[in-house]
């Protein structure tokens, strides 16, 4: 085929990429001790998948800057990039993909960079909302397998506040850890599903990543084993909250607590998308419900513009539920609005120490420093 015959060209930008590629490697040699491992095996053409762990944006930076081949990334386009660094994702162009919901064009650009012998950078969790915990997403397997590109799966470590770290002038180490190439994914069982052997393959190639993470890191998020959530409410004056006729019960508030403690959700409300949530944040007693009625009813607008956002981060059920208990905190708050009542919500999250063994209780949920 012609390049002409494809929804995207293989290479592009190049000048401006290699000028933000090669200043990047300046600024981190200097400012970062850097350490990879495996470096011969980073690939100069493709067609071939880079697929690694995902905690920040640092590490699509160093798989760009180290990688002496071009790197397109596959990024996400459901919601806009972190304020803090639009600009340079911008800049360098990502091929955007709607996260949550059905991109087939997203995809398929990225087959045909593949179809180039291009170099597609992803980073198969998706997110970085709960990282070394999350299961793989399909589209590492549905592309390798479709392109027939095999995977070259690739750990960091040190990511974590790295960026701050380095801005800071603390010199941080920051490793990069290059696994061998896996040959591209086949569907090896007849007994399962398409999607149920993409979902295999999809979970080794996560488990391949995580084996080159160094273990530090993953000790550092692996802290919590069976999660489990709740919502106290509490109605002034003194309600029996139980009583209350059926079309005010939020039967859905374990949901609601499990994503008030997701700071990096939040933070993706509130700074990415600027909807007015910072109410949600206070717990305590509100005689005026109206700024956090408002907060409830922004999401829930937003819902409606990208449905995949709490389903693609929590999976269908959770994700459903979350939405669910939005329109049931709406119902109550306006209840209780018009009936002169307060309302104070305090989420619980009970949890494992994964280390220790010992039973943890959290309360107030836990907020992004952007709030």
């Amino acid at each position: 085929m012609n390049n002409n015959d494809y929804s995207i060209k293989y290479p592009r930008r190049v000048f401006v990429r290699k000028g933000m590629t090669g200043l990047g490697k300046i600024l981190l040699s200097l400012m970062a001790d850097v350490q990879i491992n495996g470096k011969e095996r980073l690939p100069k053409k493709g067609p071939v998948i880079l697929a690694g762990n995902h905690v920040a944006v640092m590490e699509a930076v160093m798989m760009a800057v180290f990688n002496p081949g071009l790197v397109e990334f596959i990024g996400n386009g459901d919601i806009p990039f972190d304020p803090n660094y639009a600009f340079i994702a911008n800049a360098y162009d990502l091929v955007p993909v709607n996260r949550g919901n059905l991109d087939l064009k997203g995809l398929g650009m990225g087959l045909d960079i593949l179809a180039q012998e291009g170099i597609l950078g992803i980073f198969p969790e998706g997110g970085t909302w709960n990282p070394a915990q999350m299961q793989a997403q399909l589209g590492v397997a549905w592309l390798s397998y479709k392109a027939q590109a095999p995977v070259l799966p690739v750990g960091f470590g040190g990511i974590k506040n790295a960026l701050r770290n380095i801005l800071r002038f603390k010199h941080p180490k920051l490793i990069m850890n290059v696994g061998e190439m896996r040959q591209p994914v086949q569907l090896i069982d007849s007994m399962l599903s398409m999607k149920e052997n993409l979902q295999m393959s999809a979970n080794q190639i996560m488990e391949d990543i995580n084996a080159l993470v160094p273990e530090a890191d993953l000790a550092d998020f692996q802290k919590r084993i069976d999660e489990n959530y709740d919502l106290e409410i509490d109605i002034f004056p003194p309600t029996d909250i139980l009583s209350l006729p059926e079309d005010l019960q939020v039967k859905n508030r374990r949901a609601y607590a499990h994503f008030l403690f997701n700071p990096t959700m939040i933070d993706v409300l509130y700074r990415n998308l600027s909807l007015p949530i910072k109410p949600i944040k206070h717990l305590d007693y509100h005689s005026d419900l109206n700024p956090l009625l408002n907060a409830w009813h922004a999401i829930l607008d937003y819902l409606a513009v990208n449905p995949g956002f709490f389903t693609y981060r929590f999976g269908i059920k959770e994700g459903l539920a979350v939405k669910e208990s939005l329109k049931e905190l709406c119902r109550l708050g306006e209840w209780a609005q018009e009936s002169g009542y307060e309302i104070a919500i305090n989420p619980v999250c009970e949890y494992k120490n994964a280390n220790t063994g010992a039973r943890v209780v959290e309360r107030g949920g836990c907020f992004p420093e952007s709030m």
